[in-house]
């Protein structure tokens, strides 16, 4: 299997993305978590918990869906 495979599944693009996004704000455990609530392929979380610098890039749709990053845990805003 080629490490970057083309999108096929927006729902599971959509779920890495934020995934990803929780992973930079927040922890893996949560990322992971969030992943396979969304049914996101084992494998694929693996991956992107271990190498997300070889996750493609975001779609525009994504971008605008991503850049309201959450406020870390504990925040009273």
């Amino acid at each position: 299997m080629i490490e970057r495979q083309r999108r096929s599944d927006e729902a599971t693009a959509n779920a890495v993305a934020r995934g990803v996004n929780i992973l930079h704000v927040r922890n893996a455990d949560l990322a992971q978590r969030y992943m396979e609530h969304k049914h996101v392929p084992l494998q694929v979380i693996h991956r992107v918990l271990t190498r997300p610098d070889l996750r493609r890039r975001l779609s525009p749709e994504q971008s605008i869906s991503e850049a309201i990053t959450p406020s870390p845990a504990g925040s009273s805003e």
